[in-house]
């Protein structure tokens, strides 16, 4: 049994093979295979459209609920066996797993979850930067994109620190002005400016009379 093509399809290629519930994983499959079965077991009626790709694809679909597995004497899938009694010969069955982040340990935080764009599951919701909209929390790799790989998951990571950091510098910046603001009016920031731009200008009349 397997669940992505992209991590095991080449090496089932050219086998018969058989998904369980998943319209696009028949599509997916069907790249690298001839002999694809969709059993749609307790899956969704399928719509006018589905029903003319999986056909102009020779895909094949069997209806009714799938009870069990098939196992031959060498340890091996042979087939899937429906509630109705009958066995249909399979070598291989992929199967949709639902990916659910995990952020149970985060639940005193509010942070909301939200569905992946592909129904394959739940995750933090984040923007592009990985900020959650709760103030000083930010998120990156699987917890706010279930199907991240590697490299997807560290490029976010990249992304997120450098969101933190633009954070952490604007505060102190804030926080320096606030305090500097709160202290004696005549250092203010408006006056010293204008105390800038005459010293700067003392200097530059200085400088071009050569003194």
């Amino acid at each position: 049994m397997l669940h992505c093509v992209y991590c095991h399809g080449w090496e089932v290629r050219d086998r018969r093979i058989g998904v369980l519930g998943n319209v696009h994983q028949a599509l997916l499959f069907r790249q690298l295979s001839e002999d694809v079965t969709l059993f749609r077991h307790t899956g969704a009626e399928l719509t006018d459209e589905q029903w003319q790709q999986l056909a102009g694809l020779g895909i094949g679909v069997v209806d009714g609920e799938v009870a069990g597995l098939e196992i031959d004497d060498e340890d091996r899938l042979a087939g899937v066996r429906l509630v109705a009694g009958p066995v249909v010969p399979v070598r291989e069955l992929a199967v949709a797993p639902r990916f659910v982040a995990r952020v149970g340990f985060l639940a005193g935080l509010g942070l909301p979850l939200r569905e992946h764009p592909m129904g394959l599951g739940e995750q933090l919701a984040a923007d592009a930067s990985g900020f959650t909209g709760v103030a000083g929390v930010w998120a990156a790799g699987n917890v706010s994109d279930v199907l991240a790989g590697v490299p997807a998951a560290a490029a976010a990571g990249v992304t997120a620190a450098a969101a933190i950091n633009n954070d952490l510098l604007t505060a102190d910046a804030r926080r320096a002005a606030a305090s500097r603001a709160a202290g004696d009016s005549v250092f203010g920031g408006a006056a010293e400016a204008e105390a800038a731009r005459r010293v700067l200008g003392v200097q530059g009349m200085a400088g071009r009379g050569g003194r």
